[in-house]
């Protein structure tokens, strides 16, 4: 190895090291500021809560458990459409937590009118049990094990009606799985809630007609932006323009 290999390579291998090291204690440093969180939570400091959970989050940090104790600050800080957000976010993560489940419900029942959003889609039931990951992992190991079991079942000499069979049951619930993936990927790209309570007009425009109100916490679809606004779609199927600044993305 010539001497300016070994400059290169000992350059690389050094910022490499020290991107892990910063990475580390980054990761120590967060893990320090979520536990501060908790305890501000805890001692009834929930605004303390809410700021120092969003300074983990803004430095690329994110939990099931951080998204969840940052809604619980914003709830007893009295943002239900920031608490409901952040429990949407949470559920994404963990869609099992039975307290987190508990907590979204109760929230959601401090919203003005209420109703939420139905659907009848068969690839939506895994998705009330299992995240966008597990779905996609699960989903991958069925296909391999339909794929092992074909070939396997062909050395075993099982019949081939059989054989056609169970693999193609298999088969199919590998489809079932990865459609109900994608179809949680895709229901969930515009889902928003109202952080504020808003005016939805009928153009995206201050100067434009209202077309009805929007309580704090409502949970919505966004369907497409235009300049500091964005149009919206209630879960009766009313669609308006609402300021983006009035919306957070789950």
């Amino acid at each position: 190895m010539t001497r300016s290999s070994r400059i290169i390579l000992f350059v690389v291998l050094f910022f490499a090291v020290s991107a892990s090291l910063a990475r580390a204690f980054d990761v120590k440093e967060a893990k320090s500021v979520f536990q501060k969180a908790v305890q501000a939570y805890h001692d009834g400091r929930y605004d303390e809560a809410v700021v120092l959970n969003e300074q983990v989050i803004a430095n690329g940090f994110y939990s099931s458990a951080l998204y969840y104790n940052l809604g619980n600050a914003y709830f007893k800080s009295r943002h239900s459409g920031k608490a409901i957000a952040n429990y949407l976010r949470a559920r994404r993560l963990a869609p099992r937590d039975s307290d987190l489940r508990a907590n979204l419900q109760f929230a959601r029942t401090v919203v003005e009118n209420f109703v939420p959003w139905k659907d009848a889609s068969p690839f939506a039931l895994p998705g009330k049990f299992l995240s966008a990951d597990e779905l996609k992992w699960l989903s991958f190991f069925f296909l391999a094990f339909t794929g092992t079991f074909f070939i396997a079942a062909l050395y075993a000499g099982l019949r081939r009606k059989r054989t056609v069979l169970f693999t193609g049951l298999l088969g199919l619930f590998s489809v079932y799985l990865a459609g109900a993936c994608v179809f949680q990927i895709l229901q969930r790209s515009g889902e928003a809630v109202c952080v504020a309570r808003v005016d939805a007009r009928f153009e995206p425009s201050q100067e434009a007609t209202i077309y009805f109100k929007i309580p704090e916490g409502t949970e919505v679809k966004i369907l497409r932006y235009k300049d500091l606004w964005c149009k919206i779609e209630r879960c009766d199927g009313k669609m308006g323009w609402v300021p983006a600044a009035s919306i957070e993305r789950i």
